[in-house]
């Protein structure tokens, strides 16, 4: 958001400004020129007033004082008589352009404290606005970290109280975690040193399918599926036991947490 002086309200620059109050003279100039048959003597500077007020409404009051004297000029040379000459200038010549500057210069006094508040208040909202989308930005933010830091303690929560009955455990991209409870189960001591096999303790037809599970993510209004998986024992001994993996969002990654079913 561009901040400026209040006093500097007009939103064009210094040759827009120039173009534009020319062109505005310009226009006035014209219609009274083309309108001049009809309602001559009449109205020598009804139009220009407009056209000085149009100056002052987009421009502000500097150039709109400039464009009274020029409307006091044209006007002047061109709709009063004696027409295309100044002189003689007669008492009445001067109170009809006193007359004019005064009313249009009046108007134009008004008109500028009017667009300066203006001007303030567009910029108060606009700061308002902006410390708005802050506070609403701030409390978005506030709201995605608290729901981040409760499903956190959430997931650290069903660590803990559960921890017995958890078998594996997966986190992103990295390698299989065996809990006590698989070693308890296998009776496999081995996988102490080589962690890595932990598949070689599970029957070779179901550990395809509890990859799967590691896999496939359940839908938000469904409960992880359960299923058989059968554990091979030290002594090459099948042990049945019904699991389910569980997933989880923990710092931007999933978390898979295969547990034994009571």
């Amino acid at each position: 958001m561009q901040i400026r002086n209040s006093k500097k309200w007009s939103e064009y620059s210094t040759k827009q400004a120039w173009l534009g109050t020319a062109m505005i003279i310009f226009v006035a100039f014209a219609v009274r020129f083309v309108l001049d048959p009809a309602i001559a003597p009449y109205g020598v500077f009804h139009f220009f007033i407009v056209a000085c007020l149009a100056v002052q409404y987009f421009y502000g009051y500097k150039f709109a004082a400039l464009s009274v004297a020029l409307s006091i000029f044209l006007g002047e040379f061109y709709f009063i008589e004696p027409y295309g000459s100044f002189g003689p200038v007669l008492a009445k010549d001067y109170i009809l352009s006193l007359n004019f500057a005064l009313v249009t210069l009046t108007a134009v006094a008004f008109m500028e404290p009017l667009r300066r508040s203006l001007y303030a208040r567009d910029l108060l909202l606009k700061v308002l606005n902006s410390r708005h989308k802050v506070s609403l930005y701030r409390e978005n933010d506030r709201i995605f970290y608290a729901q981040q830091s409760n499903q956190a303690w959430s997931i650290l929560q069903e660590l803990l109280e559960n921890f017995d009955d958890i078998l594996l455990i997966k986190f992103g991209n990295s390698d299989y975690k065996i809990e006590p409870l698989f070693f308890k189960i296998t009776a496999n001591h081995d996988l102490l040193l080589s962690p890595q096999n932990w598949q070689t303790s599970v029957f070779a037809d179901d550990l395809d399918l509890l990859e799967r599970a590691f896999e496939r993510r359940p839908q938000k209004s469904g409960d992880p599926t359960a299923f058989e998986l059968r554990l091979i024992g030290l002594n090459g001994g099948l042990q049945t036991c019904r699991v389910r993996v569980d997933h989880f969002n923990f710092m931007g990654k999933t978390l898979c947490i295969l547990r034994m079913m009571q």
